[in-house]
């Protein structure tokens, strides 16, 4: 055994590499929502066309809705950071997420995460 090598057993290189499935999920502020879809503010411009998956939040009501991605235009905002409106339109919304939808454009707030590609 080579000195400073502390493992007592022989390493093997494998020729695949581990997999796994992440989500990962970054806040987003929710500017206005309808059943159609929603405007939100996100500090980097998606792709026209691209889907996205988000989670929407609000207290403990929580729903995952697809959108595609249908104009981005610069946020003009008086801090320095920059930020993009993001126009989204909702893809084939479930039972549960248009009932969760509605109740919220019927007077509660709500929040939204992305998640990250």
């Amino acid at each position: 055994m080579p000195q400073g090598d502390r493992h007592p057993a022989s390493r093997f290189e494998t020729a695949s590499e581990p997999s796994g499935i992440l989500d990962a999920f970054e806040p987003l502020s929710v500017r206005n929502l309808s059943s159609e879809g929603m405007l939100i503010e996100c500090p980097s411009p998606l792709e026209v066309g691209s889907i996205h998956e988000f989670q929407l939040i609000d207290g403990t009501t929580s729903v995952r809705v697809c959108a595609i991605v249908r104009h981005v235009s610069p946020s003009r905002q008086s801090s320095a950071e920059r930020y993009f409106l993001v126009e989204l339109e909702f893809l084939n919304l479930n039972t549960r997420s248009f009932a969760a939808v509605e109740r919220w454009i019927n007077g509660t707030s709500v929040r939204s995460t992305r998640k990250r590609a």
